[in-house]
C-alpha cells in the first residue's frame, strides 16, 4: 500500500470521549495445579490478533453476521446498509463440520472454556473501543486450549485463557490505538479505496500462506476449519486490514529519514570500544595418544613419533590422523575451527598454537594426560574493528534506536490522550474494590 493513498487532513478539534468508569472485577487467584497442567503460553499464540473495533471509531454499534452484512432491517424488512459501524456477535455459536470431511457437526461451546458468554466478556477498553475475550483467542489460541485442557477443571481453564489473554493484549492495545488514529486522520472518502488495496493483497499473497500452513487444500477447507474454531474468512480478512492500516500509519508518524551525524557515529564508536575488541584466534590440526596404563609414556611417545614422521615423509596429517589420532576431532582429521585463545582445557596446547609458526608442525606436546603433536593452519591476531569498517554497522544501530524512540513518543501522544483500561489493570486494586464494595462508592 503506498503512503501517497494515506493523504491526511488536520484533525476536526473536539472533546476525547469521556473517561469511562468501568466496574473493576476481580482476577480470580491462582488455583492448584495437576502436575501435567502446562505453564507456559506458546509464542505463537500471539501472532494473528483479531480486533472488535469499529470501522468508524465512536459511531453506535450494530451487529452483523458471518460474512460482515448488517442485521438491521431497513424499511422494507429486508436487511440493508446504514451508516452505524458494525461489529460482530460475539455470543454467536457457528456450527459446521468439525473437518473438511468429517460429518460430526462442532461449535464453540465443543472447545473447552470457548463458551459463548466467555467470549463476549469485555477485557479491555480504549476511547470507545471495546477489546472482547474473542478477540483475543486465536483460531491458533483455541487449537492449543483444546489440547491442554482435558482433564482441568473450568477454573483452571479461565485461568489459562487469562494467561493467553495477557500475553497479546499489550500488541493488540497497540495496534487498536494507531488503527483509532488512522481512521480519525484520514479522509473518509479514502478509505474505502486503501481498503480494496489491502483486501486485495490479502487474498492474493496472505490467504494462500494460511491455507498451507493450515496443511488444509483449499480456502473453503480453511474456511471450515476457521468455522470450527469459531472464527471466519471474514474475519481473518478484517483483522489483516487493520494491522496492514496500523503498520503503514505507524511507518508514517514514526518516519526518521534524516541523516545520522558523522560525530554521533564516532561518539558511539567511543562510547563501545569493547564491542568492537577481538580475541587472537587460529585454526589448526592435533594429533594426540592417550597415556595410560595399557599405553604407557614410552610406548604412546613412540606411537606418536611415528605418526609425526609419517606426515613429514609426505602423507597427509588428515589422513594420519584419521587413522591413529586418539583425540576428539580425529574423525575430522584432528581438524580444529577457529578457537579463541584461552578456550582450551590444555594451556600446552593453547600456548604452542598461539606461537608456532603458521605450517609448521610442532614436537611432542606433553601435558601429561596426553601426547600431542599440532599444526597451525591460520591464525588471526587480537585487534580492534577499526570505526571505517564498523561504522555502517553503527549507523543502522542508531538509525533503529532513532526509529524506535520515535515510536515511542508516537505511542506515548496516543496513550495520553486515549483512556485505556484492561483487566489486569493493578490488580492488587481491583481485588481490593471487590473486596470492599465501599471503597467505590
Amino acid at each position: 500500500m503506498a503512503c501517497a493513498t494515506l493523504a491526511t487532513e488536520p484533525v476536526q478539534s473536539g472533546a476525547e470521549p469521556e473517561l469511562f468508569k468501568p466496574v473493576m472485577p476481580t482476577i480470580p487467584e491462582s488455583v492448584s495445579r495437576p502436575s501435567n497442567w502446562p505453564t507456559n503460553i506458546p509464542a505463537t499464540l500471539s501472532k494473528h490478533v483479531l480486533s472488535s473495533i469499529l470501522e468508524k471509531p465512536g459511531a453506535p454499534l450494530e451487529p452483523v453476521d458471518e460474512d460482515g452484512n448488517p442485521l438491521v432491517e431497513n424499511t422494507e424488512g429486508k436487511r440493508g446498509e446504514n451508516t452505524s459501524s458494525h461489529v460482530m456477535l460475539a455470543d454467536y455459536k457457528e456450527v459446521s463440520p468439525a473437518n473438511a470431511t468429517g460429518s460430526r457437526e462442532t461449535s464453540i461451546d465443543d472447545i473447552p472454556g470457548m463458551k459463548s458468554i466467555d467470549m463476549a466478556q469485555v477485557v479491555a477498553r480504549v476511547g470507545p473501543e471495546v477489546v472482547l475475550a474473542g478477540d483475543l483467542m486465536t483460531p491458533a489460541a483455541s487449537e492449543w486450549l483444546n489440547k491442554v485442557s482435558p482433564g482441568l477443571q473450568e477454573e483452571q481453564v479461565a485461568e489459562l485463557r487469562l494467561k493467553i489473554y495477557q500475553q497479546v493484549i499489550g500488541q493488540h492495545l497497540e495496534t487498536l490505538l494507531v488503527y483509532v488514529d488512522a481512521c480519525r486522520m484520514i479522509p473518509e472518502e479514502n478509505l474505502p479505496e486503501i481498503r480494496e488495496k489491502v483486501n486485495e493483497a490479502f487474498d492474493q499473497e496472505q490467504l494462500p500462506r494460511m491455507v498451507q500452513a493450515a496443511g488444509v487444500g483449499s480456502v473453503r477447507e480453511y474456511e471450515q476449519l476457521l468455522r470450527s474454531q469459531g472464527q471466519s474468512l471474514e474475519r481473518m480478512r478484517k483483522m489483516f486490514f487493520e494491522r496492514a492500516l496500523a503498520q503503514e500509519w505507524m511507518q508514517q508518524n514514526a518516519n526518521t529519514s534524516g541523516e545520522i551525524p558523522h560525530a554521533e557515529m564516532i561518539a558511539w564508536y567511543q562510547n563501545h570500544l569493547d564491542e568492537y575488541e577481538f580475541q587472537a584466534k587460529v585454526k589448526f590440526e592435533q594429533m594426540t595418544v592417550k597415556v595410560n596404563q595399557k599405553q604407557p609414556r614410552n610406548q604412546a611417545w613412540n606411537r606418536l613419533a611415528a605418526m609425526g614422521n609419517d606426515v613429514l615423509n609426505g602423507r597427509s596429517f588428515s589422513e594420519v590422523a584419521k587413522e591413529s589420532s586418539e583425540g576428539p576431532t580425529a574423525s575430522k582429521g584432528g581438524l580444529y575451527e577457529w578457537t579463541t585463545q584461552g578456550s582450551l582445557v590444555s594451556e600446552v596446547i593453547d600456548n604452542a598454537i598461539f606461537s608456532l609458526p603458521v605450517g609448521e608442525l610442532s614436537a611432542i606436546l606433553d601435558d601429561q594426560q596426553s601426547l600431542h603433536i599440532v599444526r597451525v593452519l591460520e591464525r588471526s591476531d587480537a585487534g580492534r574493528t577499526p570505526f571505517v569498517e564498523a561504522q555502517v554497522a553503527i549507523r543502522m544501530e542508531l538509525r533503529r534506536q532513532q526509529q524506535e524512540n520515535t515510536r515511542k513518543e508516537y505511542l506515548d501522544r496516543l496513550k495520553n490522550r486515549t483512556p485505556i483500561w484492561t483487566v489486569f489493570d493493578d490488580k492488587q486494586k481491583n481485588t481490593r474494590l471487590a473486596e470492599n464494595p465501599s471503597m467505590t462508592r
